[in-house]
């Protein structure tokens, strides 16, 4: 198995739990926030819970900067209101890296919304900002932040993973298995993500009305 660095920008959000848990079972992790100190506030919080589940802790926390400089994949665990100046603050550490967005533009009163920008999708968005040669790749959308985070949860769930670079692509699905209980399937090209980032208020709306826990996809 290949241990990757994989940076969680702002891993101290639900998602960004969830993920920092599940991968820092196979991989180093390094929680991000624009606040060192809340970082390894994080980071030390996610170890306990390695460690009372029987597991190694070394998860550590960074800045965003120091995180993504540190790391070969970067994660933007972030909402998509700050996603542009998140990753504009990282710009100068991200070459040859594979950039990951699970990042949804939607509106919320009591029901959910899709508000894609006008490149079409948040994955676009960041394409027309980010410098020539990084790599995207938009998954994770679909996740239940709730039992992401629960180690005892078997998941069983599946994962849609799009990017234009195939390298990068297969990457992402590998580490989409890794969260245990996944399975990861090919969605195409950046073109498709407008559909797969359109699931996530489609799946909260559905929980919403069905008074349900969170719900998550499973193609038979």
């Amino acid at each position: 198995m290949i241990i990757m660095k994989i940076a969680i920008l702002g891993g101290t959000g639900d998602i960004g739990e969830g993920l920092a848990l599940r991968l820092a079972l196979k991989h180093d992790v390094i929680v991000g926030s624009r606040e060192e100190a809340k970082a390894q506030e994080a980071a030390e919080k996610y170890n306990n819970v390695l460690k009372e589940n029987g597991f190694r802790g070394g998860i550590k926390g960074m800045t965003n900067l120091e995180a993504t400089k540190n790391a070969q994949i970067i994660i933007l665990a972030v909402k998509y209101q700050v996603m542009i100046p998140t990753i504009e603050s990282v710009f100068d550490e991200l070459d040859n890296k594979i950039v990951i967005t699970p990042i949804v533009p939607m509106s919320k009163s009591r029901l959910c919304a899709y508000t894609p920008p006008e490149p079409g999708s948040a994955s676009r968005q960041l394409c027309a900002v980010l410098p020539p040669g990084i790599r995207i790749v938009s998954t994770f959308h679909t996740l239940p932040a709730p039992r992401l985070a629960d180690l005892k949860d078997p998941l069983g769930f599946d994962l849609i993973v799009c990017a234009d670079d195939e390298e990068a692509k297969m990457v992402a699905m590998k580490l989409a298995e890794d969260l245990g209980g996944v399975r990861a399937l090919d969605g195409g090209s950046l073109e498709e993500a407008k559909l797969v980032e359109s699931l996530t208020p489609l799946l909260i709306n559905l929980a919403i009305k069905n008074k349900t826990k969170p719900l998550s996809i499973k193609f038979v």
